[in-house]
């Protein structure tokens, strides 16, 4: 069992990983997120991966202690009314190549999901396991930190139908 980090240094959120890291390179911040863990609502109001004040910097954490630093981006979508904004992290191909490695099991899961044309929950309900990445938001430098903590080993690959063909 994975014991609890001891070295967190800034307000986290363990996001639990799915395929919209592999499939879109992005994930949203849920709400809660940005208003009461982050407090990153008027930090990052800009629409456009373009503008350039939506580029973040994302500092890897790999599980053999190295650091890696990479770009990203923090994009929100205002809308003015009858919907909430939403606000997403954007992430670079290396750093998409690192959870793929790290989160080999949600990785493989994203690929059935694509190979068999469903939607994630059925995904999910058919191949059922957590993995766990940790986003911690160091406000003072402005950088996202990426902990892999909470992985699985390479297990049950026979139920991955797409490793087959």
């Amino acid at each position: 069992m994975v014991s609890e980090r001891r070295d967190v240094a800034h307000p986290i959120w363990r996001k639990k990983m799915d395929s919209s890291m592999f499939d879109h390179k992005m994930t949203f911040i849920p709400h809660w997120v940005i208003d009461n863990v982050f407090k990153i609502r008027e930090v990052y109001p800009h629409s456009s991966k373009k503008d350039p004040r939506s580029i973040i910097v994302i500092e890897y954490r790999h599980k053999n202690g190295r650091e890696t630093k990479h770009y990203g981006w923090v994009t929100t979508t205002r809308y003015s009314k009858g919907r909430n904004d939403i606000t997403r992290l954007f992430i670079d191909n290396d750093v998409c190549k690192y959870l793929e490695i790290d989160f080999v099991m949600t990785y493989h899961r994203a690929q059935e999901k694509k190979f068999r044309e469903c939607n994630s929950i059925t995904i999910e309900r058919e191949i059922p396991f957590w993995e766990f990445l940790d986003i911690e938001y160091n406000y003072k430098d402005g950088i996202f930190i990426f902990t892999p903590h909470y992985t699985q080993v390479k297990f049950g690959m026979d139920r991955f139908s797409y490793l087959q063909n």
